[in-house]
């Protein structure tokens, strides 16, 4: 193990010797989960400028990684964050359509760097089904009706078929539950095996849970998965949408996405919406629907009846899936 991860480190410039690797290891850590945690720890170093002296740079990165994703693991175990929700609206009407489901580990912050180190480590599988668990039990809460949401899915939880499963299985009991489900693959972690991956998929949209491409036209993969997942709707990432008035390009670029999920048959969402101009200028290339702080910010409880929303619909009113 000490030879692969000195090996790696030369790779980045940094140069480590056995007295680098003096940090507890958790109990029940496999020589894996310890690689992939030294991995994350050279990443540390070198975000952090560690090479000035890299040996007590990697140590202490080293042990921040392990308490951090021990903590991370504390966290999940306990369900100790929470869920809030934010809008996406049906760009003619402005009514509810559903609602992204985002896990907030305190009052404000998102959980984007314990997410990708949670990725790194092979802890993410765990966390996306505890948030699907809360989701799920809000879903069931007196009063709910039939509110509809959107979970977050990293590629890593589908190198296997335990996620889908685990999914399917909290379900089971109600058919109609699964058709306001869908699930956003995010990429932030690439799909190692994206044939297997849309295998399971499959599965998901045959019991009536929709499929989403999350931030669409943000990495190298999105065409990639489009050409080979099966898939009901793209979100398109917020780089583009913010951008969509002032650039040409980024126009030309949404007006050929949404062009193409028209020929696909899928949904276009789109996410980042702060502005009536940007609006206007989305529904004018033909997107569906959007999300954004024009609409709503993340809330710890869902609202249906949004303070702009035009024209007034009755209050409580959520549009079926297209």
């Amino acid at each position: 193990m000490a030879a692969e991860i000195i090996e790696a480190g030369r790779a980045e410039g940094v140069d480590l010797n056995a007295e680098s690797f003096g940090a507890g290891v958790p109990d029940g850590s496999d020589n894996l989960c310890v690689l992939r945690a030294m991995r994350h720890a050279i990443e540390g170093c070198l975000k952090d400028d560690g090479l000035a002296n890299p040996q007590i740079a990697f140590s202490e990165s080293l042990k921040r990684t392990f308490r951090e994703a021990e903590a991370f693991r504390s966290v999940v175990k306990s369900r100790e964050f929470q869920v809030h929700y934010q809008p996406i609206v049906h760009l003619a009407t402005r009514s509810v359509h559903h609602f992204e489901a985002l896990a907030r580990f305190n009052a404000s912050n998102g959980p984007a760097n314990a997410i990708r180190m949670a990725e790194e480590l092979d802890l993410i599988e765990s966390f996306d089904l505890v948030v699907a668990e809360k989701v799920l039990k809000r879903m069931r809460a007196p009063g709910a009706g039939l509110l509809k949401m959107a979970i977050n899915v990293s590629g890593a939880s589908l190198s296997d078929d335990s996620y889908v499963e685990h999914l399917l299985h909290m379900t089971a009991g109600s058919p109609t539950e699964r058709k306001r489900l869908i699930v956003e693959i995010t990429e932030t972690s690439a799909l190692a095996d994206i044939e297997a991956a849309n295998r399971r998929l499959a599965g998901l949209r045959d019991a009536g849970i929709k499929v989403c491409i999350d931030d669409f036209g943000s990495g190298a993969a999105s065409y990639d998965y489009l050409r080979k997942l099966s898939v009901d709707a793209v979100k398109i990432d917020g780089s583009l949408v913010r951008d969509v008035e002032e650039d040409d390009v980024v126009r030309n670029m949404l007006r050929n996405i949404v062009e193409l999920s028209r020929s696909l048959k899928l949904e276009t969402i789109a996410e980042m919406i702060e502005t009536e101009e940007v609006v206007t200028e989305l529904k004018a290339l033909g997107v569906e629907y959007g999300q954004g702080w024009l609409f709503g910010r993340a809330e710890a409880e869902p609202r249906t009846q949004l303070a702009s929303a035009a024209p007034v619909r009755r209050r409580g009113t959520v549009e079926a899936w297209g």
